[in-house]
């Protein structure tokens, strides 16, 4: 039997990295999406419809974005992304931005990124990896627009090797470059 209890913290930490790549992938930034939900633009027109919520709907929209994209470019494979890492856990991620709004907590949403290499700075300043995560980053296996990370279980991803696995799919994306997505992924094996 696969443990289901995840901390909220790691919840938490999960959903602060998605809405960081969704950011990073929006038109005026790294140009990966066309959700414009995150831009300034995007921001303005959601504002009109959600006066008090037109980050949280941002963030919303360009998570689903994200994860529209990756689900297209991984096709049917069996695998885990940033923005796929399961139904149960990614209601469980999505349910914290449900709770910010309900506590009106604002999102604080980034400046548009321009470069891989902005990408991986300003990525050091949010998660710590260690020699092994960047290996596996390194060593990862490119395909076209995947990255392999390697294989993973569910028992892994629901286990103390979760923050792991999402701080290496994190810091794949600098594998990618402007207007080039190269999806980072685990493939799920058993």
């Amino acid at each position: 039997m696969v443990e289901k209890y995840i901390p909220l913290t790691t919840l938490s930490q999960i959903l602060d990295l998605r809405l960081f790549i969704a950011r990073a992938g929006e038109r005026d930034s790294l140009a990966w999406w066309d959700s414009h939900a995150l831009t300034e633009q995007g921001q303005w027109a959601l504002a009109r419809l959600y006066p008090r919520y037109a980050d949280h709907a941002g963030a919303r929209l360009a998570i689903e974005a994200a994860a529209i994209i990756h689900a297209k470019t991984i096709g049917h494979q069996p695998a885990v992304t940033l923005f796929g890492l399961g139904a149960d856990l990614d209601a469980r991620v999505m349910r914290q931005l449900d709770l910010r709004r309900m506590d009106d907590e604002p999102l604080t949403i980034a400046p548009p990124i321009h470069s891989a290499s902005e990408l991986q700075t300003l990525l050091s300043q949010k998660i710590e990896l260690t020699d092994d995560d960047l290996e596996v980053v390194r060593s990862a296996v490119v395909n076209g627009h995947l990255a392999e990370l390697g294989a993973v279980t569910e028992a892994s991803v629901w286990s103390g090797e979760l923050v792991t696995i999402v701080h290496r799919l994190t810091a794949a994306y600098t594998l990618s470059d402007f207007g080039r997505l190269v999806v980072p992924y685990y493939r799920l094996e058993g």
